[in-house]
């Protein structure tokens, strides 16, 4: 018998349809997106920064693109594919070398008897400990855990080599219906092999090409954070920092409990102007390459509770007008769960006017937090950059306009824990300041929370 549509899913569908008949007639759509129906994988959420735009003015304005991934219930797990690669270099002798053991142990307790495990090990050399095979009994646990915990310290770090070869294992049993994962933990720097960032980048890129993503795990204060961020960036995966050894099997656990919530894969987000409108750029993200009246935006995953904000800038030519249809956005993906392919769209529009206090007046107190949360980002890794280049008092001056600027917001659109925000970048600008560089550690710092930014962790 044929499945009857429900109530929501009509709605949903004649709302759309009569969206995109009055974007094709002219008529402004409706101000926020169609929403999703509460039973919807992901939900697709369209504004304008501000309803009212001042015709005076630049005629500038960002359309925020919101997806976000439901929470899948309890009982729903997509199966895992992993592969421990485990650097056991001499740096990491002692707590390091002990609490990654127990991450890796830990890890295995995670996984389910239809899982695929193994394990890489790598100083100067690589190591297969375990290969690739279902996880299975718990007796067949406690043998793979003795052999991790007689793991000890040796020499240097051939990191691409290991990384190489917990591919390869995840590669035996490579399966789009799993989450294929590399996680990757190391204290040091890559000596043996290829070493330079651009070479783990690509590697990170060839990988995700395959469908296969590498999370990386930087332990202490002496590894190479562009190279780590670099190529969990690269694949599409997560990357962690972690000063204290005794988070590790926290972080081992963190990362798998995600893994198995994939609710989504293979987005595509289509952003479309009409005629009278322009596609400036999609703002921090120069790797989107925009038209002059589109953009395109592909993700390979969600994973339950994430989520992903864009800022479209755009420009209104027209100025004669008394409201404006910005954007139209198409959003597809695979749903996890019930194996079709889904679709929702949204739009926005605003009104023109001749008063500037009303364009600002309707300025979205929540946009303009994700936006001042954006920029903050955009200052930091140009601090970053410009203390690298050899700059420090340019990049501190930078941070201090930053927190000049967060600390002159309206109340209702401040930062969420400005006060914070702003002790950190203040005191990395004094360091510059005082040192003419930034130290390890608030390097590291800075770039992880550049990194949590640009991945919308935090």
């Amino acid at each position: 018998m044929k499945k009857k549509p429900c109530p929501h899913t009509i709605t949903r569908l004649f709302a759309g349809a009569l969206g995109a008949l009055a974007f094709l007639l002219g008529a402004p759509p409706a101000q926020a997106a169609v929403k999703s129906a509460a039973d919807e994988t992901i939900t697709l959420h369209v504004v304008p920064e501000r309803d009212v735009v001042y015709r005076g003015g630049s005629r500038e304005v960002i359309v925020e693109v919101e997806v976000k991934a439901k929470r899948p219930a309890e009982s729903y797990r997509s199966p895992v594919n992993l592969s421990v690669v485990l650097d056991r270099s001499g740096s990491m002798a002692g707590a390091k070398i002990e609490k990654a053991r127990q991450a890796a142990c830990a890890a295995l307790d995670k996984l389910e008897p239809d899982d695929f495990f193994s394990l890489v090990i790598f100083d100067n050399r690589t190591e297969l400990l375990i290969p690739a095979e279902r996880v299975g009994t718990v007796q067949h646990r406690a043998e793979w855990k003795s052999r991790i915990e007689r793991i000890q310290p040796g020499g240097g770090t051939a990191l691409y080599a290991g990384v190489q070869m917990g591919a390869k294992e995840v590669r035996r049993n490579l399966d789009a219906e799993r989450v294929n994962r590399v996680i990757l933990v190391s204290d040091g720097l890559a000596n043996v092999g290829p070493q330079r960032t651009s070479d783990l980048v690509e590697l990170g890129r060839s990988l995700r090409e395959e469908k296969l993503s590498v999370t990386t795990i930087g332990l202490g204060d002496d590894f190479n954070e562009d190279l780590m961020t670099g190529l969990a960036e690269a694949s599409h995966a997560n990357y962690y920092y972690v000063k204290d050894a005794e988070k590790l099997p926290g972080i081992f656990a963190e990362e798998l409990g995600s893994a198995g919530s994939r609710v989504a894969s293979s987005i595509r987000i289509r952003i479309e102007v009409p005629a009278g409108v322009c596609v400036r750029e999609i703002v921090g993200h120069p790797e989107i390459k925009c038209e002059e009246r589109a953009a395109e935006i592909s993700l390979p995953e969600l994973f339950g509770s994430e989520h992903r904000i864009y800022h479209l800038r755009c420009h209104v030519d027209e100025a004669g007008a008394d409201s404006v249809a910005l954007a139209k956005v198409g959003l597809t993906y695979e749903d996890e769960a019930m194996k079709k392919r889904a679709s929702q769209t949204g739009s926005a529009s605003v009104r023109l006017t001749d008063d500037e206090k009303k364009s600002i007046e309707s300025i979205r107190d929540e946009t303009a937090r994700n936006v001042a949360v954006l920029q903050n980002r955009l200052d930091k890794e140009a601090a970053v950059a410009l203390a690298d280049a050899g700059r420090p008092k340019e990049a501190a001056a930078l941070l201090e306009q930053r927190v000049y600027g967060n600390a002159q917001a309206p109340a209702n659109r401040q930062l969420p824990a400005v006060a914070e925000e702003n002790r950190r970048l203040q005191s990395w600008a004094d360091e510059l300041k005082a040192k003419g560089n930034l130290g390890n550690t608030s390097r590291k710092a800075a770039q992880y929370e550049n990194y949590q930014d640009r991945a919308q962790k935090r």
